[in-house]
């Protein structure tokens, strides 16, 4: 349940501080993970927009609660026909942020736990394939020898 000091904590401010102080400042991580990440968030505001008729600056930090975030997980691999790699990596850029968010929100760590509980999905990993030993000598024998990139 939501108490009011928590229920006031505003999202924005935290997207925004997790974006330029955690993911550029602090982690240095490369424009491609904010990009992913900036996606993911494009696509949860626009869920909470559209199914939950909430636009993304009047969300609060509660907002983010276990249950809806099952359900945007649900809808990234039902309606967006997302695979399970990418629905973990969505939901893999949402825990980071709440990681983020309790060190700066202690009020509202009750509902940031109980997200960070939900497991990453699990899926088939293909089994690793080998090569036959002609396919070996093959690959051996393909550079020319005589040159120098060979």
């Amino acid at each position: 349940m939501m108490n009011a000091p928590s229920a006031s904590i505003k999202l924005a401010p935290l997207v925004q501080q997790f974006f330029t102080e955690r993911l550029m400042a602090q982690s240095n991580v490369s424009p491609r993970t904010v990009a992913a990440y900036r996606d993911t968030f494009r696509l949860l505001l626009a869920w909470f927009d559209q199914k939950l008729h909430k636009r993304p600056e009047k969300l609060a930090l509660t907002d983010l609660d276990v249950t809806r975030i099952a359900a945007f997980l649900d809808y990234l691999e039902i309606e967006r026909h997302n695979v399970i790699r990418s629905r973990n990596a969505r939901f893999a850029a949402i825990r980071s942020f709440l990681s983020f968010a309790a060190h700066k929100e202690p009020a509202a760590l009750g509902t940031i736990q109980a997200v960070l509980a939900l497991p990453m999905k699990r899926f088939e990993r293909p089994l690793l394939g080998y090569l036959t030993s002609e396919e070996v000598e093959a690959v051996l024998d393909a550079p020319d020898g005589s040159t120098w990139c060979g």
